[in-house]
């Protein structure tokens, strides 16, 4: 294929979310021939391909140990892969799929194993030079080994741009267009302070970009994931051509209870980050399959606008609720169970949604209602609530609009060692850190239980393994009366300037004719200190 075509070809892919599989989670980095054969005739055989599924990646473990003599790229470990890569890629192209290969930007690859195999640091144009003679369209960029004696970096540093740069500028030399960048979002140091991958990652010609450190097979680590998602989104920074990779599906693996991986899926599909399942599909249990092979939220998914949904609110250690528009006017809406409480849970379209009444699609049973303004549903521990609402009928705008009072935290009663910093993205240049106590004075707000907006800071990114949330905690209280447990998402990596403005939490318990008080305490379970705070707002 000449380069401009193949340059097209890759250009309209990146306009989507990639879907297909990856041999990671199943296989680690040992990977053979045979078992590769077998996952893409299954493929193709049990309705993936069909239904979406069409990049196949073999992920790490192909290399030897030692690169070609001849071309100088990496080489194939002839004991597991004894007839080489080629005549894999060719078969996963007659069954339908393309083809996409892996490769670290470091010295040595991750592995698995004691003796790590060669990364593409240095060889970048003879390894795109490899990768494009087995037809690769698709290329994941690892971060491993900078230096080979240290295995998986996490600090802050300032070659990301320069070092995964000169890899898609050697792709694209070979017309290979869509790259991942794979740095489990360790923060870059610019010039003007920390980035994450969303920021710096698409102008180095990454067409997506993991989000966040790896995914493992539990229920924590999809909250912190989501939880680190929110903030790129809020700022529009996942889209088209630029798509937040939320990493590998875990969809099948044994972990998960079937409501968890359904809510994971379902994340995960309305997020528009790739898709890659990583599991047995050759065996697949019949959860498995109904989850992975579920149409309606693959058309979410795949929905061409490439918006993804945002966090409306969250109910914290109970539910989160998200929106987001669709190309075609349509609303996706998931409602997330996080209580652990198996139950029934309602969305109200105009109280929550702005909605007066709109068409409903249950995105997991089929089930439809005309001109609904409500939907409820029984869910599971970690469930969720998945709908498509169509024919939307906007609630009218109040008038006038309720006026929000907005209380500066460098003002209110700092204790606990709480004080007051500059902040250069805060309203008024200060914010309150190292909370300590906050208390609010004079608050008054018109009704007994009011949605606060709270303006904040939590540069606080996590990573995995340590069983952590990407969320400072908070417990908020009116008038005394009991705590309520806030979980605040991470903002972003800069603590100067990644504020989240109007983050929504319902508090309870307001004097309506009078002046209330607010107090904001740290050093709940999740962390010691609550995250930093520019300002609240109430409806007065």
């Amino acid at each position: 294929m000449a380069l401009g075509a193949a340059s097209l070809v890759a250009a309209q892919s990146a306009s989507l979310p990639l879907m297909g599989w990856n041999s990671y989670n199943q296989y680690s980095c040992t990977p053979t021939d045979s078992a590769m054969a077998a996952t893409i005739n299954a493929l193709a055989d049990n309705g993936f391909v069909a239904a979406g599924y069409k990049m196949f990646q073999i992920d790490c473990g192909w290399q030897a140990f030692t690169r070609n003599a001849t071309t100088g790229s990496l080489a194939v470990d002839a004991t597991n892969f004894p007839r080489g890569l080629q005549p894999l890629a060719d078969l996963a192209r007659q069954r339908g799929l393309s083809w996409g290969m892996y490769t670290d930007q470091g010295v040595r690859a991750c592995d698995t194993i004691s003796t790590p195999r060669p990364g593409s640091l240095g060889h970048e144009a003879a390894d795109a030079a490899f990768f494009a003679s087995l037809g690769a369209s698709y290329v994941k960029v690892d971060n491993c080994y900078v230096t080979a004696n240290d295995n998986a970096p996490k600090a802050a540093r300032t070659d990301f741009p320069s070092r995964f740069g000169n890899m898609t500028q050697a792709l694209r030399a070979h017309g290979i267009a869509l790259a991942g960048a794979c740095q489990w979002g360790v923060p870059y140091s610019s010039p003007t302070g920390l980035e994450g991958p969303a920021q710096w990652a698409p102008a180095s010609n990454y067409t997506s970009f993991r989000l966040s450190d790896d995914i493992t097979n539990d229920w924590v680590s999809v909250v912190r994931i989501s939880n680190q998602m929110m903030h790129i989104a809020n700022a529009g920074l996942s889209g088209p051509g630029r798509f937040a990779d939320a990493d590998l599906l875990e969809v099948g693996n044994g972990k998960l209870t079937a409501d968890e991986s359904r809510s994971h899926f379902a994340l995960w599909a309305m997020l528009k980050s790739p898709l890659f399942i990583s599991t047995d599909v050759v065996n697949p249990s019949a959860d498995t399959r109904a989850i992975l092979l579920n149409k309606r939220l693959i058309a979410v998914n795949q929905d061409p606008l490439g918006a993804p949904v945002k966090l409306v609110q969250r109910w914290s250690n109970d539910r989160d609720l998200y929106a987001g528009p669709l190309a075609n006017g349509d609303l996706a809406v998931l409602l997330v169970e996080h209580g652990g409480n198996p139950r029934t849970l309602s969305i109200d379209f105009s109280a929550q949604l702005g909605v007066a009444s709109a068409d409903v699609e249950d995105l997991w049973s089929g089930a439809t209602a005309a001109a609904a303004t409500s939907w409820s549903a029984a869910v599971g521990a970690h469930g969720n609530i998945a709908l498509r609402l169509s024919r939307v009928v906007q609630a009218a705008a109040a008038a006038p609009a309720a006026a929000v009072t907005w209380y500066e935290a460098e003002t209110a009663a700092l204790a606990d060692g709480a004080n007051v910093q500059a902040c250069s993205g805060c309203s008024g240049g200060k914010k309150a850190g190292y909370v300590g106590t906050l208390t609010f004075s004079g608050v008054r707000s018109a009704r007994a239980t009011a949605a606060v907006r709270f303006d904040y800071v939590n540069g606080d990114v996590q990573f995995s393994f340590d069983n952590k949330t990407n969320a400072r905690g908070a417990a908020v209280s009116v008038n005394g009366g009991p705590a309520t447990e806030v979980y605040f998402p991470v903002t972003g990596y800069n603590w100067d300037t990644d504020v989240w403005r109007s983050f929504l939490v319902e508090l309870s318990g307001f004097n309506t004719s009078g002046a209330n008080t607010i107090t904001v305490k740290g050093g709940t379970y999740l962390s010691q200190y609550a995250p930093d705070f520019d300002r609240i707002g109430v409806v007065a």
